[in-house]
């Protein structure tokens, strides 16, 4: 029987714990004990390691294998810390330390003995579905209630197409990405990734103890989970060992990432030697691993080192070359993929209230860091975005100009969200497409805004600020379903039970199609490429229509073209 998720918000929201009935899984270390789930007829299994303390002599190592056994029953009841970072009142909220590899699963309570389902992984968020989650590397957890994959999980046996959710830890910032000659070629690079890769590795052993299918996964990320998912499918060249099958990218591409080299993060890393008292070692990196956790944090707070923070670097192993090198010589996994973008990704990345004339445009291009642009390429973006506001972004916004956020606003905004979204998402689109099956969507609904903490039955609000539009991260809500997040207007209601159900259909079978749907066709289907608009029936929208993947293209192409100028 399938339950009303939109009408059960109201009676579930407060409650103050989860009434345990005990399921139990045994996997290759030992047998956990995690909670049932009656409003939804689930059972969860939260915080379970998938790797070793990363602290003390494993602090900057690769993730380590579990390698401790056990009889008896462990409790599975609870998320697991947070790996640090420097928002520790937003993530620590089931406390954080660098003992935070771990993993949580969502599975329907019915399945029957020898049943298995995909699984998706979200990165931070597989058929088993597995979702990476983001924070642009450098802040988040899965422990987020953004990222609660119960109602997805419950619309997966609402539309007979069942699912296990899982969600993943990883080191972020510093902790993950630490970089300089000393690390170089130790094999000790991008960390991150690694624990991404060891996490799926425990899926793979482990996850047909709870129903899943190892044969079935599909990566999954948002923002910086999806330039992940996009670093996943390039690393080692290509080469998934047989640990995901299929991906989900939204709003990210690995070429929107930065990656810089040791010029850039070795003075970082010097300072980190020079404040924890390291300097004299003869061995500064094993010294690190000695330095007490409470230390150590504060040096390797991400908002402390300027420009972009810590990021995966291009080590000649777990990534091989540029990612626009790799995608350009076809050494990706040729996996299916969804992958898309939103409207106005733009709008999270222009700098406010200091874009007035072309010549601060001219200055932050050619002068920030991440764009590298010879000055005749600055030039040439401006004449191919254009100080008119009705081509700026927001979209459909005519001559608004939001000029209290700077005059020339929508102009930049336009240019950032090309530079790093738009633009890197066509390319990928154009070569993923060539080897699998590709589905690219364009989101274009403005998302809904909680105004207050009430519970779903009171729930109050409004469209996000217009100068934001369809920001980054506005179809998250959609996806997930959780009716806090996705507004009480039923055509609202009808887009997320639409996507859910597309996304569901994809992880389950590599095709987003399904009834009561619209169709979805494959980029590749169209000469110039073809797009779904994602957008609801109502509120001045007429629903999701197919386009081709024109927009903004001449602007779009002459970034794609200068993008190994940014050095990615």
């Amino acid at each position: 029987m399938s339950i009303d998720r939109w009408a059960i918000w109201g009676a579930i929201c407060c409650l103050p714990v989860l009434v345990s009935c005990g399921p139990r899984a045994t996997v290759l270390n030992g047998t956990y004990e995690g909670t049932y789930l009656p409003q939804f007829d689930q059972d969860i299994f939260l915080g379970i390691p998938y790797a070793q303390d990363t602290g003390a002599l494993n602090r900057f190592r690769p993730p380590q294998a579990l390698t401790e056994t056990w009889n008896g029953t462990r409790l599975a009841t609870k998320y697991g810390d947070a790996c640090p970072d420097d928002t520790p009142d937003v993530d620590a909220k089931y406390g954080m330390s660098e003992d935070c590899l771990s993993i949580n699963i969502v599975k329907p309570a019915g399945l029957k003995p020898g049943q298995k389902v995909p699984v998706v992984t979200w990165v931070n968020s597989i058929l088993t579905f597995q979702p990476i989650h983001g924070g642009s590397y450098q802040v988040g957890t899965s422990g987020l209630p953004d990222y609660n994959l119960t109602y997805l999980v419950q619309r997966s046996v609402e539309i007979g197409n069942p699912i296990i959710g899982t969600s993943i830890n990883y080191r972020k910032g510093g902790w993950g990405m630490l970089y300089s000659i000393e690390i170089q070629g130790s094999g000790n690079t991008n960390n991150a990734l690694r624990d991404m890769r060891q996490g799926l590795a425990w899926i793979s052993e482990n996850i047909e103890a709870f129903g899943g299918d190892s044969d079935q996964v599909t990566i999954w990320g948002e923002s910086a989970g999806s330039f992940a998912v996009g670093q996943l499918l390039l690393s080692y060249g290509g080469r998934t060992d047989g640990l995901f099958h299929r991906s989900i990218q939204e709003s990210g591409s690995a070429a929107t990432a930065w990656y810089n080299g040791s010029d850039w993060y070795q003075p970082i890393y010097n300072k980190i030697v020079e404040q924890t008292n390291c300097t004299n070692w003869p061995d500064t990196l094993e010294c690190l691993r000695t330095i007490p956790y409470e230390v150590i944090y504060p040096f390797l707070d991400s908002s402390k080192v300027d420009g972009p923070g810590f990021y995966p670097t291009v080590d000649g192993d777990i990534m091989p070359n540029y990612p626009t090198e790799l995608l350009h010589s076809g050494r990706f996994a040729h996996v299916p993929h969804l992958y898309g973008t939103n409207s106005d990704e733009g709008t999270d990345n222009a700098p406010p209230g200091i874009i007035n004339t072309n010549q601060d445009i001219y200055d932050y291009l050619y002068g920030s860091t991440g764009y590298d642009f010879p000055a005749s390429v600055v030039d040439e973006i401006l004449r191919l975005y254009p100080d008119d506001p009705a081509q700026g972004i927001p979209l459909n916004t005519g001559s608004e100009r939001f000029a209290e956020l700077g005059y020339q606003y929508k102009r930049i905004a336009a240019i950032v969200g090309d530079v790093f979204y738009h633009a890197t998402r066509l390319d990928d689109a154009r070569y993923y497409s060539k080897y699998s099956s590709t589905y690219i969507y364009r989101f274009n609904t403005r998302p809904f805004q909680n105004n207050t903490n009430a519970t779903y039955t009171d729930l109050t609000g409004s469209l996000a600020p217009a100068y934001k539009g369809v920001k980054h991260f506005s179809e998250v809500a959609f996806v997930f379903g959780n009716p806090q997040y996705v507004g009480p207007w039923p055509e609202y209601r009808a887009l997320s039970e639409q996507m859910s159900a597309q996304w569901i259909n994809f992880i389950t079978g590599g095709d987003p199609n399904g009834e009561a749907a619209p169709n979805w066709p494959k980029y590749s289907d169209g000469e110039r490429g073809l797009n779904l608009v994602l957008q609801a029936d109502g509120r001045g929208q007429n629903g999701s229509y197919v386009e081709e993947d024109t927009y903004r293209l001449a602007g779009r192409e002459f970034l794609i073209n200068w993008a190994r100028k940014r050095h990615v």
